[in-house]
């Protein structure tokens, strides 16, 4: 064999030996954090948050007791976190004062939407508008009133619908996004917003934290005011109750859902890539929860 013919097979089998092996490439800033060191009162103060925010009180003192245990002993990781607070939303074992952790947690979320959109009004106040809606239906039928008697009867489905979503919403009979629906179409929320201007203007406010613009005002104006169809948001209305169907079936009213859980839960709104993470998801699931986990189980709600 040629020395020529030796040095092509060395170096050839010394090229195929260095591209076999793999570029070993060290990761820097991958460390997972201790939370070792986290003071039992910051881990304390993050349990009565995920109590107060998720069922309206503050944990009894087992309750804290029993949570810090679990917490430590997962060494305050996520997924501790998370197992937690999946616990508070949906177990439905019973507890004395609320039933069961899983029911608390649907009357919070019940509590604070008829906060947002019909300043909390009482279940009586929904039942007493039904109540007069049932007389007038039995005098619309004494005269032979069809008018009338469709009227009531669509009023006292729109009355009862409020304090019936708590439930259905709990029980999977209805998404979030039909909740608020049932909290816009009602003589409550029409007595807070008075006239079709101030309702067009308040339905966007609550829904997407801003006012219509020029073109879609005159769209949802006509919408409430004439009945006139119209398009919103690839959607399409010819009354109010579909037109309130339409602003709740939007993207945009998923993203007003990222907006309010953030500003709720941590006192500031989402940034880009927050919406952006989690707005394709809800649109598709209307599921709040998980939202909701995904703000709670953060070493900024938790101040870790």
């Amino acid at each position: 064999m040629s020395v020529k013919t030796t040095l092509f097979l060395f170096f050839s089998f010394t090229l195929i030996i260095s591209c076999s092996k793999k570029d070993e490439k060290i990761v820097t800033g991958n460390v997972p954090k201790n939370y070792e060191n986290v003071s039992t009162v910051k881990v304390e103060n993050y349990i009565n948050r995920l109590y107060i925010d998720l069922l309206g009180r503050e944990p009894l003192d087992t309750e804290n007791d029993r949570d810090l245990g679990f917490l430590r002993g997962g060494n305050l990781s996520y997924d501790t976190r998370k197992l937690l607070i999946t616990r508070l939303m949906t177990d439905s074992i019973f507890v004395p004062g609320d039933s069961s952790y899983k029911r608390a947690y649907y009357q919070r979320i019940y509590d604070l939407t008829k906060a947002r959109l019909v300043e909390g009004a009482e279940e009586g106040e929904f039942y007493g508008q039904a109540g007069n809606a049932a007389f007038a239906l039995r005098s619309s039928r004494l005269l032979g009133d069809s008018i009338g008697v469709f009227q009531a009867m669509e009023t006292i489905d729109k009355c009862l619908n409020v304090p019936r979503s708590r439930r259905r919403y709990q029980v999977g009979e209805i998404t979030i996004n039909k909740m608020y629906a049932a909290m816009l179409n009602n003589p409550i929320y029409d007595q807070i917003n008075m006239n079709s201007l101030n309702f067009v203007n308040a339905s966007f406010d609550d829904m997407f934290f801003r006012f219509p613009t020029r073109d879609e005002f005159t769209i949802a104006y006509d919408i409430i005011e004439s009945s006139k169809p119209g398009s919103l948001f690839t959607g399409y209305a010819g009354n109010k109750a579909e037109y309130c169907a339409m602003l709740v079936n939007s993207k945009e009213f998923s993203e007003g859902i990222i907006k309010w859980c953030y500003l709720s839960l941590i006192g500031r709104e989402p940034n880009t890539q927050e919406t952006f993470n989690l707005v394709k998801d809800f649109y598709a699931t209307q599921n709040l929860q998980k939202i909701q986990t995904q703000i709670l189980i953060t070493d900024e709600y938790a101040h870790f």
